[in-house]
């Protein structure tokens, strides 16, 4: 139950029919069941109140999956995606991260006891390209322990290793939204030797440049003054091809 709710029941003095228990029966939830297991929750990552329904709208037309899909708001500005079959729900999450307007989707699955108040988001994949490795250590299992610094691996992309290039590693990692986004770390191998990695981001919407948190922008930045640096210690270097604008910058989804 939401924290927030408990303290305030804390404080009030139930009535005799508040106290009793009621009881349902989930025996005849089959059908309700199946179709939440078959969904994706969704927020957008924004401190500004975003056009729902022109959301939904746009995420129909992305998504192409046409009346297999139904969007339904369930409060707190949070979407419930319900989908007709398990590889539709696993190909939204898969080609992700989504964002609109420059504003990240955060998707999470079902699980049981889920309500609009205690729903969670708290990390969302990403794609990361590990940039500066040696070429005796471009390898898929030097990118998932260092990617493990990140948060979880969830993939690691055995085609960048395979392909004609050696520019950089790429692994498919948890970022976790509420701390600064990691810019690189040192490296140490076998033989003693210690080097910077850069990391940089593939499809990363808004963050913010002086404190490196994703969902706002410098203006709407709470860090205290005194925290914030003279100098700017994140910016568009962070994101993979940053600096080049596209016409996918100017998408509304991606």
């Amino acid at each position: 139950m939401d924290q927030e709710v408990v303290n305030i029941l804390s404080s009030l003095k139930l009535t005799k029919e508040e106290e009793e228990d009621i009881f349902i029966d989930s025996s005849k939830s089959s059908e309700i069941l199946e179709e939440c297991s078959l969904s994706l929750f969704g927020r957008l990552l924004s401190d500004r109140h975003q056009n729902l329904r022109t959301l939904k709208n746009i995420l129909k037309v992305a998504w192409k999956m046409g009346s297999d899909l139904r969007i339904v708001e369930v409060g707190n500005n949070i979407l419930q995606f319900k989908f007709g079959s398990r590889c539709q729900s696993e190909w939204v999450e898969k080609n992700g991260p989504w964002n609109f307007e420059n504003n990240l989707l955060l998707l999470c699955r079902w699980r049981k006891g889920m309500t609009a108040k205690n729903i969670s988001f708290s990390h969302s994949p990403f794609w990361v390209q590990i940039w500066g490795l040696p070429f005796e250590n471009m390898n898929d299992e030097n990118g998932r322990d260092i990617g493990s610094k990140i948060r979880r691996v969830l993939e690691v992309d055995k085609r960048a290793v395979l392909a004609d290039q050696a520019k950089f590693l790429r692994v498919r990692v948890e970022v976790q939204i509420d701390k600064p986004l990691r810019r690189g770390g040192y490296v140490k191998n076998a033989e003693g030797g210690r080097f910077w990695v850069d990391f940089r981001y593939e499809r990363l919407p808004m963050f913010c440049y002086k404190c490196g948190i994703l969902g706002h922008d410098e203006k709407h930045c709470q860090a205290s003054s005194l925290e914030q640096s003279t100098s700017k210690q994140y910016g568009e270097w962070l994101k993979a091809g940053g600096g080049k604008k596209g016409g996918d910058e100017k998408r509304k989804l991606k």
